[in-house]
């Protein structure tokens, strides 16, 4: 699974880095060539430098970041 999301506040970084350290399999916010855990709240808050944020998971976890994604 692999969907644009906008993470424009820290409210919005920690609520997003609360809900993907319950999943149970790896989650990845990239933009080009970067990649960064996106269960690490310090990995997040550096996303908020890049132009748009992708979230990648093996696992379906759309309806756990619905409120996310752009």
């Amino acid at each position: 699974m692999k969907v644009k999301i906008a993470l424009e506040t820290m409210s919005d970084v920690t609520n997003f880095v609360a809900i993907t350290s319950m999943i149970d399999v790896p989650v990845h916010l990239t933009h080009g060539n970067f990649r960064v855990s996106a269960k690490s709240l310090l990995g997040a808050i550096y996303t908020m430098e890049w132009d748009e944020v992708w979230c990648e998971c093996e696992k379906d976890i759309y309806h756990s970041i619905e409120k996310f994604v752009i």
